[in-house]
């Protein structure tokens, strides 16, 4: 699924509820996670797309396994954990434009990766932070295995966004352990 839905832009994704008063730990899909705490025109989407909670006023704090946030409306640990896997979206005019060689993280989630000969490696499931680095979290289509590959300017040879592909000119060795 591309990350960009009628659009929206998808910021992050509920992962859990966290203590007993209605607050859940979200994954936020975002360079700065605290875009989110600031963020207006926030939705929650049902992990299947059907079902739409405005996520207005949303509060919550940056902690080391995402943000714990809390909506109104949810105050009790089994409301929370009811969101577990829905989504968490901003519509895109909210959003501010980038410069011509940025892209929002939520752009490359879903995108198909391949290698500059034309080797199918999988799609983008998500981004980390590892160091001065970013990783991208790639899923392969045939077994659902996780690879990471650095998401470094040099070692993009093509990003379309409208095709939904990223072609990637890895360095000598880096798939070599590289799992399908």
């Amino acid at each position: 699924m591309r990350a960009m839905t009628e659009g929206f832009v998808e910021l992050g994704r509920v992962l859990r509820a966290h203590g007993v008063g209605g607050a859940f730990i979200i994954s936020a899909h975002t360079e700065n996670p605290a875009v989110i705490l600031e963020g207006a025109g926030l939705e929650l989407w049902s992990p299947d797309g059907l079902t739409r909670r405005e996520a207005k006023g949303l509060k919550g704090r940056l902690a080391a396994q995402g943000i714990i946030a809390k909506i109104p409306g949810v105050a009790r640990r089994e409301e929370a954990s009811a969101l577990k896997g829905w989504r968490l979206f901003m519509p895109r005019s909210h959003l501010p434009p980038l410069p011509e060689d940025e892209v929002y993280w939520a752009d490359l989630l879903g995108l198909s990766v391949e290698t500059s000969e034309g080797r199918l490696l999988g799609r983008v499931e998500r981004l980390m932070e590892a160091g001065a680095s970013r990783l991208l979290l790639v899923v392969t289509d045939t077994r659902g295995r996780e690879n990471l590959i650095p998401f470094q300017a040099e070692f993009i040879a093509d990003l379309d966004l409208a095709a939904g592909r990223l072609v990637i000119d890895p360095p000598a060795g880096l798939l070599e352990y590289f799992t399908i």
